[in-house]
């Protein structure tokens, strides 16, 4: 949480070319000092860029966030890499990659501060400066909304101050706290923003008022402020903005396609490898085969002998995970299940194959996109007591081109009461956004924790992760999370 400023924001013109190869132009500056900085439009730029930057480390989306997001769930097991102790939820309290993405989430709020405060008196355009404003409020409450998830109360701290270490000593907010603050930034947010479609090709990957929104929706629904979830979520979802994608497939791989209303933009980084591509692909097939998927995944996919239907199931379970048979490359034909210890291997963001030398080009990762939108407006109009569009909600999904699996209700989905649409919500969420790391938050928000990760090794305290023991160390303030030794 103690970033020295100017080392954050020079490094603007080198690593934080935004989140895209034409998001920023910007020139590096040999010399700076907070004096001379903080002065022009492009200073302003180079500043707000440095806040999305985060977003890209392994701490985030990338590759230590897979590992405390998907491995501990039942959708993958973690193999041939660090971290085996998440998989098994015996990791202890300094556990260095849960350490890692603390200090990522703080670091990207630290930026946000930064842009938050300095912003404001820089004689620049007032709608651009309006703009980044709001980009600012966006990314602290995305970076909250991370640390809230994950483990829970946290310290909230609202102004970056590099002279002064004791302003970040303080204790942990309340999560009923944290959740206003949240909300607070995201109407900011909201109003300051424009939408995406009045962004210029230069500035794809920024955030707009519908993703502030539809996080906006999604907090009140962790907050189980269930009317506030389903407006907000409602919004987004019949603004017309956004479309589901027709081919399944085009998903992960299309970046910005139209059914992305914020995704972190990757695919301008080259020859560095990346979590969803020589990570995940199998060894000697071009990766390492670090995240696994499950058979219990593999077997939630409903079987379906319809017209969309592929090998008698699911469609989205082909589009998801290589299995026994599936066409692979050129170089290996076919797909074989003795590749790697589940017999399994992700597919979804990672055909067709890419295999060229060891340079692994990029794949953007959604952040939030329709159907998960789609899915949570579901959530919330049904506990809100709205059967009906809740169901028809789910059944939007369920419907996309591509996929077209039956209507609700079905034998093994009658969503005849609240409980049985929630158990179709739960399913739908699991089959829909596999590897797009929410499993382990809905899980565990739901309650559920004990019950579907048990078998794992989850128990009671592992509603939420332990604040990282350096912190506690350095923080005299800062009390770990029950049960934690």
């Amino acid at each position: 949480m103690k970033t020295n400023i100017i080392a954050g924001v020079a490094l603007a013109g080198s690593l934080l070319a935004g989140c895209s190869a034409d998001f920023l132009d910007i020139t590096p500056t040999s010399s700076l000092t907070e004096d001379s900085f903080f002065k022009t439009l492009t200073d302003a730029k180079a500043t707000i860029t440095a806040a999305y930057n985060p977003l890209r480390a392994a701490g985030l989306y990338n590759n230590n966030y897979a590992k405390v997001t998907d491995a501990p769930t039942d959708d993958a097991i973690i193999y041939n890499t660090q971290g085996l102790s998440l998989d098994s939820w015996s990791f202890a309290t300094n556990d260095a990659i849960i350490d890692d993405v603390w200090q990522t989430c703080y670091e990207g709020i630290f930026r946000a501060n930064i842009a938050l405060q300095k912003l404001p008196g820089m004689e620049i355009d007032e709608a651009a400066k309006g703009r980044m404003l709001g980009e600012a409020y966006f990314l602290r409450a995305l970076y909250y909304w991370h640390l809230t998830a994950l483990f829970g109360e946290v310290p909230m701290i609202t102004e970056a101050d590099p002279t002064d270490a004791d302003k970040a000593v303080v204790p942990k907010s309340a999560l009923a706290d944290l959740y206003d603050f949240m909300v607070a930034d995201l109407k900011q947010a909201y109003e300051l923003l424009p939408k995406q479609a009045e962004y210029s090709s230069a500035d794809i990957g920024r955030a707009s008022k519908a993703a502030a929104e539809a996080l906006l929706g999604k907090v009140y629904l962790y907050a189980k402020n269930y009317p506030m979830a389903e407006t907000h979520l409602g919004n987004v979802m019949n603004s017309q903005e956004y479309q589901l994608v027709t081919d399944f497939a085009d998903l992960l791989v299309v970046d910005n396609n139209p059914e992305s209303i914020f995704e972190v933009q990757f695919a301008d980084l080259i020859n560095q490898g990346s979590v969803r591509m020589v990570n995940n692909y199998p060894q000697g097939q071009g990766g390492y085969a670090n995240l696994l998927p499950t058979q219990d995944l593999v077997d939630e996919y409903e079987a379906y002998d319809g017209p969309t239907a592929i090998n008698g199931a699911d469609p989205r379970l082909y589009y998801t995970i290589f299995r026994q048979g599936d066409p692979y490359d050129d170089v290996s034909p076919v797909y074989q299940s003795a590749w790697t210890p589940t017999g399994f291997t992700m597919k979804k963001g990672l055909y067709p194959v890419e295999r060229t030398n060891n340079t692994y080009g990029w794949r953007n990762v959604p952040v939030i996109r329709l159907a998960d939108v789609i899915l949570m407006y579901a959530e919330a109009a049904n506990e809100n007591n709205k059967p009906d569009e809740a169901i028809a909600a789910i059944n939007k999904v369920r419907s996309r081109p591509s996929v077209e699996m039956p209507e609700l209700p079905t034998a093994e989905f009658p969503v005849g009461n609240k409980e049985e649409i929630f158990e179709a919500i739960v399913h739908e969420r699991r089959v829909e956004l596999a590897f797009e790391y929410h499993r382990l938050h809905d899980v565990r928000r739901w309650g559920l924790g004990e019950t579907v990760f048990g078998p794992l090794g989850y128990q009671a305290k592992h509603r939420f992760y332990p604040l990282p023991e350096s912190e506690i160390d350095n923080n005299g303030k800062l009390e770990q999370n029950p049960d934690y030794k």
